[in-house]
């Protein structure tokens, strides 16, 4: 079949292929800019090991900031914490009378008349700083009814709420009033601030919230007297939800917002709140990963540093939120074995480029200014729609392939797609239009490179052709397939490269769709081109009688049992790209990816390398070889495995635009040997195949 290449529509992917790249260019300039990484730890948490390990906090603390750590996060407090620090004196309404029943000395609270029992009381401890805060916030979150000042000499409060503890791990029960969040501690940041360390405050959102409950938390701050550089949600709410976002992004003045990613990967953790923050702070936010509290009990130590491996370079995290395991391993103590886990997780971000510091941002600009903001990275949308045309002429030239249109017809409905494209475009956001025309980059142009090549294979002629020779052109072959898989690859990264999509507050929809629909197209495509159901020329009625002798035919066993194991292996690597599917890793799979991680600068997809590329080899062999049809689809297809794949990695948009690239070079030159080491195979054996079957038919 002769194929229709219109000059015109390979000028316009020509066209948007240079856009592309200039996209992509300024977008690999901007992620190179942003190197720095924050090393972030719970105060709490650190305060929890200094006591385990019976050392002052402030020593633990300085340990851990030699380690890397050089930011903390500060929580909301709660009386239970301020009672064991011994900031305040608390006693429960049921405590209070069984002292005054049993006769005891009630101390502080001896005066207290008409105890309540679901109540608790409060005096001065060894801060009185944080008593008149913890009053403050009672009044501020809960409201004077349900606080009051009994006396004033000594000073004594009464917060009204269940005193029933919850375990620590218990997230889901509603919390009494001794657990329940009050407000940042003055004390807690000047502390962390005068010990070296950035702070991150991560208050809770108020029930019933208000502008004035909003203003307590800036006026705690600013009491403080430290410099805060940095909010991170806590809870399921941002502060201001539902209605004083934009109100609390402008007290925000310029500090950054950190986005908690998912622990199963998938986006960010579910606070409400959160992308309508983001937008109003402009998109000044840094994205953070942390192990989940729950997992991380399950897994050892050297499992948690292959997680914190990768994370910043391929993931675009700029906040290492780092928990201390809790539990010694490997016949270390405590302290030793988390100071050691931070040390290797610094060195790792070091080795990999980064700087240690307060966390980068995706910003438009490089600033001149330390801190400075130039705001987000939205490219001009007219190199979106240049892009989109290109994407669109790619679809019409696969549609060229299998229906007869003239060169005036394919331009004529090219136009048509990019004008409505253009609009759609121009008008508004556009991200669903830009979402489609991503997908199309990825299922349209790894079809057309594999049909560039078999143009190329269907000129060859089989009995001038040696082993030797069939290596060197599919090694040359599946270079150009490759570099024409990435045009897909370069449209796909630059038609949703902004910062939405690099924060990924927008993420690519349709990954298992996109592994999917490029064999469907192939597999149509290569119908049509090889008449393999013998329509070809036939009338209408010939067609659909052959279609429907087709699909009378009885099914076997053998029908039933190949089918089966084709749908068992599609679906396994349907299931497997992805986060949530469920499928395990197997333990030998798990080595080979961190051998690979350590011997290349990117480490290559399995689909690419163990698939798709010694699936293209072998697929020139029989192409060369005029083995079966059938047998020449089925390698045919496990190419396109390969070059969907290779296309699908620029899919995630938080990987640099550079590394994605990187990965693909790699998986040609692995794909590339074990390509060569098959057919090397294959031929070594064939002579004896093809005796043995001549023997077999003289018999």
């Amino acid at each position: 079949m002769k194929s229709r290449y219109n000059p015109v529509l390979i000028a316009v992917i020509l066209v948007g292929l240079v856009c592309a790249l200039w996209i992509n260019w300024n977008r690999h300039a901007i992620e190179q800019r942003n190197n720095t990484v924050e090393m972030a730890m719970e105060y709490e948490n650190l305060r929890k090991l200094a006591a385990l390990e019976g050392l002052p906090e402030e020593v633990v603390l300085k340990k851990f900031q030699g380690a890397g750590i050089n930011s903390l996060m500060v929580f909301d407090t709660t009386l239970e914490r301020l009672s064991k620090m011994g900031a305040i004196k608390l006693v429960t309404g049921e405590e209070l009378r069984q002292a005054k029943a049993l006769g005891n000395d009630a101390g502080v609270f001896a005066n207290v008349k008409d105890v309540q029992e679901n109540a608790v009381y409060i005096a001065e401890g060894n801060d009185k700083v944080a008593f008149e805060e913890a009053y403050e916030d009672l009044r501020t979150r809960y409201g004077a009814e349900r606080t009051r000042m009994l006396s004033s000499n000594p000073p004594v409060i009464e917060a009204l709420g269940s005193t029933h503890l919850l375990p620590e791990d218990n997230f889901r029960d509603p919390r009494g009033i001794l657990q329940v969040p009050l407000g940042l501690s003055s004390s807690e940041m000047r502390k962390v601030k005068a010990l070296g360390f950035n702070v991150i405050v991560r208050p809770q959102n108020f029930v019933n919230v208000s502008e004035e409950k909003i203003d307590s938390i800036f006026q705690r701050i600013a009491k403080a007297g430290v410099e805060v550089n940095a909010y991170m949600p806590a809870g399921r709410e941002v502060v201001g939800f539902p209605n004083k976002i934009d109100y609390m992004a402008k007290k925000l003045d310029g500090r950054k917002l950190i986005m908690l990613e998912h622990y199963s990967q998938l986006q960010f953790a579910k606070i409400d709140g959160l992308v309508p923050l983001a937008e109003a702070v402009n998109y000044k936010a840094a994205r953070s990963y942390v192990i989940d509290s729950l997992e991380q009990k399950k897994i050892t130590v050297g499992e948690g540093l292959r997680r914190w491996a990768l994370t910043d370079e391929e993931r675009n995290v700029r906040v290492n939120y780092i928990r201390p395991y809790m539990m010694p391993q490997n016949g270390q103590d405590i302290l030793s074995m988390n100071l050691q886990y931070v040390k290797d997780i610094t060195a790792n971000v070091k080795a990999r480029g980064f700087e240690i510091g307060e966390a980068g941002l995706f910003e438009a600009e490089a600033s001149v200014v330390k801190n400075g903001y130039t705001g987000p990275y939205f490219p001009n949308k007219i190199a979106f729609v240049i892009i989109g045309a290109a994407v669109l002429a790619g679809a019409v030239v696969y549609l060229a392939q299998l229906v007869e249109l003239s060169s005036s017809k394919q331009i004529m409905l090219w136009g048509a797609l990019t004008a409505v494209m253009a609009v759609v475009l121009l008008a508004g956001r556009g991200i669903v239009m830009r979402q489609a025309l991503a997908f199309g980059a990825a299922v349209f142009f790894p079809v057309l490179s594999m049909n560039v090549i078999l143009d190329i294979w269907d000129k060859t002629k089989a009995a001038s052709v040696s082993a030797v020779k069939v290596i060197c052109n599919s090694t040359w072959q599946l270079a150009l397939a490759v570099l024409m898989s990435l045009v897909g690859g370069m449209y796909l990264a630059a038609i949703l490269a902004d910062s939405r999509f690099l924060l990924e507050i927008d993420i690519y929809r349709g990954v298992k769709l996109t592994f999917v629909m490029p064999l469907v197209l192939m597999t149509v495509l290569y119908v049509k081109r090889y008449d393999m159901l013998g329509v070809m020329g036939a009338g209408t009625k010939t067609a659909f009688k052959k279609v429907n002798e087709l699909l009378s035919q009885p099914i076997t066993f053998k029908h039933i049992a190949v089918l089966g194991v084709l749908g068992i292996i599609l679906l396994y690597f349907v299931a497997r790209s992805g986060h949530s599917a469920g499928v395990p890793v197997a333990a030998i799979e798990v080595k080979m990816r961190l051998f690979l991680e350590q011997l290349m600068y990117a480490r290559p997809r399995q689909k690419e390398f163990m698939i798709g590329h010694p699936a293209f080899f072998l697929a020139a062999y029989a192409a060369y070889y005029n083995a079966p049809r059938l047998l020449q689809y089925a390698l045919t297809c496990g190419a396109v495995i390969g070059q969907a794949s290779l296309v699908q990695t620029f899919c995630h948009m938080r990987t640099p635009v550079f590394m994605s690239t990187v990965r693909a070079i790699d998986g040609y030159a692995m794909g590339a040997v074990i390509g060569i080491v098959l057919v090397a195979v294959v031929a070594m054996i064939m002579p004896v195949l093809l005796k043995l079957k001549r023997r077999y038919l003289e018999q």
